[in-house]
């Protein structure tokens, strides 16, 4: 559950983002604050949930993840740059823009259009953490792992309980 410290960072942010979003006042100066309501709570638990949500997808295979982001990825853009952006002329251009996102960023092919800059965009904010995960098992392995371990764990402590008993009964 989020603090309320949290709570209130995310109501400022969205009242900011939909404050520059809104169309101008009429009569309003160019650039002066639209005012409006602050967002309601319905819209940071639509956010919490959509965060978790990503969160989920992404550990629960992070190979998949990967392999997901890529393809997905290379198909929007190609679809967004395609006839606009001389330097993206088939699938194979966008996939080589979509993984040097993933990692160092470097390619002669830049986002033209607002959905390829978007696009790009997502993909160079998540794409670094999911490439450093790539190799990371995935989630039900690791709890499985958690699992035996804590069983171990649970295991010990009775050994080590049952000597205890053992070493302080009067023989």
């Amino acid at each position: 559950m989020p603090r309320d410290a949290d709570k209130a960072a995310l109501h400022a942010t969205f009242d900011l983002l939909l404050r520059a979003l809104a169309p101008p006042k009429p009569g309003a100066a160019p650039g002066a604050p639209s005012g409006g309501s602050p967002p309601p709570d319905a819209l940071v638990t639509a956010y919490q949930s959509a965060k978790r949500s990503i969160r989920e997808l992404a550990t629960r295979d992070p190979f998949d993840s990967v392999v997901t982001i890529v393809g997905t990825g290379t198909v929007l853009f190609y679809l967004a740059e395609r006839g606009k952006n001389d330097k993206c002329k088939s699938l194979f251009d966008a996939l080589t823009f979509i993984t040097t996102c993933l990692s160092v960023g470097y390619d002669d092919l830049f986002a033209r259009t607002p959905a390829g800059k978007a696009i790009a965009s997502f993909v160079m904010t998540v794409g670094p953490q999911l490439t450093a995960s790539l190799f990371d098992p995935p989630r039900s392995d690791v709890d499985r792992e958690a699992e035996r371990a804590a069983a171990l764990q649970r295991a010990v402590v009775d050994r080590l309980d049952a000597i205890l008993h053992a070493l302080s009964t009067p023989r």
